[in-house]
């Protein structure tokens, strides 16, 4: 007689359904870990640009107390001949999308006057979130280009005067009649950024330069005061997609731009 052990298993093999939802649970799970990195990323690139805006705060500041005069604000053609050995600015050069050193090369860009109040330290010219660069910049290996801050055009303006005449321009600190209400510096759009002169209609009326939106539509601004805050645009006149092509004409009215001109300067 042969004695035998029946065994019992409760295994099944994978069906198409089961293996279907274990793909479409892991998806999720990785949509989930990418959207918190993406997040983390986001949030710890902003906190880098309010960590530049406020070193750039404190150093204007500084040099202020030091000096009878702000530090220069170079703009126009003025900007692409000064001698950052010579020039009385806080930066020279002009960016573009183009294969010019000026847009990689930190020497040309921190000046003798400014740069011992950053320390030598030009990474502070650049926001964490501005990765632009054009299709031939990257082609010659570039990552990024040197600046991505501007300085209000109504602070001691160099080589390039105000849109508008009839508001304040800001030569020494004692001028300022708002300082907690008027910015200094302020990211920059990519298609917008070329000399370190930034141009805006206090009445809200128009702009020429336009602000960045690195930060969930919002860019950072650093005060007269020294404090630094994040401004969330509202409409799509600030709010652009980066597309590599310089400039974007004369923007029509509306929230942003009153924002902006507002915190720009004071009627006389």
């Amino acid at each position: 007689m042969h004695l035998g052990v029946e065994t019992k298993t409760n295994c099944r093999a994978f069906t198409r359904a089961d293996l279907c939802a274990l793909l479409a649970t892991a998806s999720l799970l990785i949509g989930v870990m990418c959207g918190l990195g993406s997040a983390t990323r986001t949030a710890t690139e902003a906190a880098g640009c309010q960590n530049n805006l406020k070193q750039l705060s404190q150093a204007w500041l500084r040099h202020a107390a030091d000096n009878p005069l702000l530090v220069g604000n170079v703009g126009g053609g003025e900007a692409q001949t000064a001698d950052p050995t010579r020039q009385d600015a806080w930066a020279t050069g002009w960016l573009d999308w183009g294969t010019s050193s000026v847009n990689t090369n930190a020497a040309k860009l921190q000046t003798v006057v400014f740069a011992p109040y950053i320390g030598f330290d030009t990474a502070v010219f650049r926001c964490p979130s501005d990765r632009f660069v054009s299709s031939a910049q990257r082609s010659l290996g570039w990552r990024t280009r040197v600046r991505s801050y501007s300085m209000n055009g109504f602070v001691r303006p160099i080589g390039q005067l105000p849109f508008d005449s009839r508001y304040r321009v800001f030569t020494r600190q004692s001028d300022f009649l708002l300082p907690s209400e008027t910015f200094i510096f302020t990211d920059e759009h990519p298609d917008s950024i070329n000399d370190p002169w930034f141009g805006v209609y206090p009445d809200g009326t128009g702009i020429v330069d336009v602000p960045a939106s690195f930060h969930n539509r919002a860019a950072g601004f650093n005060f007269a005061d020294g404090h630094v805050k994040f401004h969330r645009w509202q409409k799509s006149t600030v709010a652009k997609p980066v597309r590599f092509n310089f400039g974007f004409g004369n923007a029509t009215n509306d929230v942003d731009l009153l924002w902006l001109g507002q915190r720009a300067s004071q009627r006389r």
